[in-house]
C-alpha cells in the first residue's frame, strides 16, 4: 500500500515537542523492511495516588487523535494534578497511521480486547501490554467517528461509581455538540454516552476486566472544522481529569477520616 503520511516526522515532532512529559521508545513493530518504533510519554508525580493511561490512533484512518493528543501535551500544567501519573501513547498503530488505513500493516486491528495479552501476536499490543502501568485507573482512548459530525464517548465503570463522561458532554458541547440520539450503533444513549459493558469493546475493555476503575473512550467527530475539533478535543481531555480528580478528592477526604 502506498504511504500517504510520515511517521518519522511524527515521531520527531513529538519528541522535540516542549511538553512536560518524557518521551521514550517502548518497542518496536515490524514489517518488512518497515520498522516503527511505539513511544510513550510519560509524566510521574512523587504524591501520586492514580495512574492514568492516554491512547490516542487505535486505526490509522483516525490519525488527528494524535496530534490533538501532541498539543494538549504541550498545555498539560502537572501542578494542577499532583495525585496522578500520567502514561501517553500517542499513536498504537504507526504503520496504519502511515498508510492511512484503519487496521496495521498486517491487516490486524489493534484495538482488539481479544488479543491483548503478553506476547500477543499483534506487535503493537504485544508492546502495549508490557509497557502499561500494572494497575492503571483510568483510561482514556481517543477515538474518532469519521462519519459523524458529532461527539459521544463510552464509559465503562461500575454502577456504584458517579459519571465521569455525561458531565464531560455537557462541558465541551460548547466546543464541539454532543449527539442527541436515542441510540448509536443500536447501543442507547444517555447524553451522548453509550454505558457499556456489551458495546465496542476495545483495548479498555480488557482493562476493565482486569479491575480498571473508569475505561472512557472519547469518539471525535470526522466530519468536523480541524481546528475547532482540537479545540473540543483538548476541552474533553481537561474535563476529563477536572472531573475524576474531584472523585479523587473525595476519595481522599474520606481516607483521612
Amino acid at each position: 500500500m502506498k504511504k500517504i503520511r510520515n511517521y518519522k516526522r511524527l515521531i520527531n515532532d513529538i519528541i522535540n515537542s516542549p511538553t512536560p512529559f518524557r518521551v521514550e521508545i517502548i518497542g518496536y513493530a515490524s514489517y518488512g523492511k518497515d520498522i516503527y518504533p511505539l513511544l510513550e510519554a510519560t509524566f510521574l508525580s512523587k504524591t501520586a495516588k492514580k495512574n492514568i493511561v492516554i491512547l490516542g490512533c487505535h486505526h490509522g484512518d483516525e490519525s488527528f487523535t494524535t496530534h490533538i493528543l501532541l498539543k494538549w501535551m504541550q498545555k498539560y500544567i502537572p501542578t494542577l494534578h499532583p495525585d496522578f501519573n500520567i502514561f501517553i501513547y500517542p499513536c498504537v498503530n504507526p504503520s496504519g497511521y502511515e498508510l492511512g488505513c484503519r487496521d496495521n500493516a498486517a491487516k490486524q486491528d489493534t484495538n482488539d480486547d481479544r488479543f491483548f495479552y503478553k506476547n500477543s501476536k499483534v506487535q503493537e499490543l504485544a508492546i502495549l501490554f508490557d509497557a502499561f502501568p500494572s494497575s492503571p485507573d483510568l483510561i482514556i482512548d481517543v477515538h474518532a467517528d469519521t462519519g459523524k459530525t458529532n461527539s459521544y464517548m463510552y464509559e465503562h465503570k461500575s454502577e456504584s461509581l458517579e459519571t465521569i463522561a455525561e458531565k464531560v458532554m455537557q462541558d465541551t458541547d460548547i466546543y464541539i455538540p454532543y449527539l442527541r440520539t436515542k441510540t448509536i450503533y443500536k447501543c442507547p444513549v444517555k447524553n451522548g454516552v453509550i454505558t457499556p459493558p456489551s458495546c465496542d469493546i476495545g483495548v479498555e475493555g480488557a482493562l476493565e476486566r482486569l479491575g480498571t476503575d473508569y475505561t472512557l473512550t472519547v469518539e471525535l467527530p470526522g466530519k468536523f472544522d480541524g481546528q475547532k475539533r482540537a479545540v473540543g478535543g483538548i476541552a474533553i481531555l481537561t474535563s476529563i481529569l477536572t472531573h475524576y480528580k474531584l472523585i479523587v478528592d473525595k476519595e481522599i477526604v474520606q481516607e483521612k477520616k
